[in-house]
């Protein structure tokens, strides 16, 4: 088997209309998944101005470190477009016309019926010495790869249209080939997602701090809006080779945390995978909640192709005792008796009752007095927990509705709460 060889890489964005905000720049995430797959490592990426200088600057910083860099945009006819000058600079190689680029040039605007093309066009057809170019068959601008003089490291700028259609091409056809050649044609680069719940970032970085060192397979962690995911990329010779990385180091760190990871499938939400373990075990539940202005129902509601196994109390079918109950301050005794109380009474094998203090005009995750209370009842436990947060602004439905649904995951999986 081939060794594959390291390759470093990083990205650079060129572009005011970009840097502004104007275009969402969606070149960068295509790339990004491209080198992913051919095993190369991308370190960095960077979006700059319409601006020469800065543009330079932003280079020679890349060939500082890497051993590739890849730019995108700025290489058309106007004054704005510098890309191919900063890259001049930047390697020490200063930009030539290429007679070839020129012909084409002309007989592709004569081919589509320009009687004259005007004269900004031929700032196309200048290249950096001794660069290679790479054609671009369905656009004007063709790019090219620029080799480094200046630093010594022996870096390589590859520079492409920012149009997509011609970035894709020129980047399917000619970039990947040429990148595979530098990693020894093997290697792959895979990762994995552990969608946690019920533990913040700041834990998972305490529990898995010592994992964190790890350079093959790396490890990270992404927070969402009340959860965080687990992130795990390995790069090998094979995508076997890979998978085989991440499946040690998803074996550590479920040895850790394994009790808060309720997925590996990547944008896979709580609520879906509670409705697939409710259906799967033939359960219903019956949900009621508190200051939270439904936000808990709609989340659970979302998960289910029906809502057969999901029951949710509205005001008009609060009976006496459930009333009674919900008009008390939150307590342990009241979320377990609502519980109890919402199984027997709708006829179902789980009750779930969430129970929040705190002003409902709030707009910030806070605990100004606030606190909340989930006590969920199943056929053969009930569990009751207290979280020192209350309100009903985003954040904190955001992290009741989680804590709510994996108390209710773990009775249903029979983990401790």
């Amino acid at each position: 088997m081939t060794d594959a060889k390291s390759v470093s890489a990083e990205l650079v964005t060129s572009g005011t209309e970009i840097l502004l905000g104007d275009i969402v720049d969606t070149n960068a995430a295509w790339i990004a998944q491209q080198l992913r797959e051919i095993g190369v490592n991308l370190f960095y990426k960077t979006t700059v101005g319409d601006n020469e200088p800065r543009l330079r600057g932003v280079l020679e910083l890349a060939l500082s470190r890497s051993d590739v860099v890849l730019v995108t945009g700025g290489l058309g006819p106007t004054a704005d477009d510098i890309t191919r000058d900063a890259i001049a600079n930047a390697t020490g190689c200063p930009l030539e016309r290429h007679p070839d680029i020129e012909d084409n040039l002309r007989e592709r605007f004569a081919r589509w019926g320009y009687q004259r093309m005007s004269e900004n066009n031929l700032r196309q057809a200048q290249i950096p010495e001794a660069a290679t170019v790479l054609e671009n068959p369905v656009g004007t601008a063709p790019g090219f790869i620029a080799y480094d003089r200046r630093s010594g490291r022996g870096g390589r700028v590859i520079a492409m249209p920012g149009v997509p259609r011609e970035m894709k091409r020129m980047m399917s056809d000619l970039v990947l080939p040429f990148l595979q050649d530098l990693t020894g044609g093997v290697g792959v680069i895979r990762r994995r997602i552990l969608r946690t719940v019920g533990i913040g970032e700041s834990s998972l970085d305490a529990e898995l701090g010592h994992l964190m060192d790890s350079t093959n397979p790396t490890m990270g962690l992404a927070a969402h809006l009340g959860q965080a995911d687990v992130r795990i990329a390995a790069r090998a010779a094979s995508a076997e080779e890979a998978e085989g990385l991440l499946d040690q180091m998803e074996g550590k760190v479920r040895a850790v945390i394994g009790s808060y990871i309720y997925s590996t499938t990547p944008e896979e939400t709580v609520e879906s995978v509670l409705a697939r373990l409710l259906q799967k075990a033939d359960a219903h539940v019956a949900l009621v909640e508190t200051l939270s202005g439904g936000a808990i129902a709609e989340r659970m509601k979302s998960g289910f192709d029906s809502e057969d196994s999901l029951r949710i109390l509205e005001a008009d079918q609060e009976t006496t005792s459930l009333r009674q109950l919900l008009d008390r301050p939150p307590a342990s005794d009241v979320a377990r008796e609502l519980a109890l109380q919402l199984r027997e009474e709708r006829n179902v094998s789980h009750g779930l009752a969430v129970i929040t203090s705190g002003r409902p005009d709030e707009t910030f995750h806070s605990n100004q007095g606030g606190e909340t209370w989930i006590g969920c009842a199943g056929p053969d436990r009930t569990e009751v927990a207290r979280f020192p947060f209350g309100g009903a602004d985003r954040l904190t439905n955001a992290w009741v509705g989680n804590r709510a649904m994996d108390i209710l995951r773990r009775i249903l999986l029979d983990l401790e709460v």
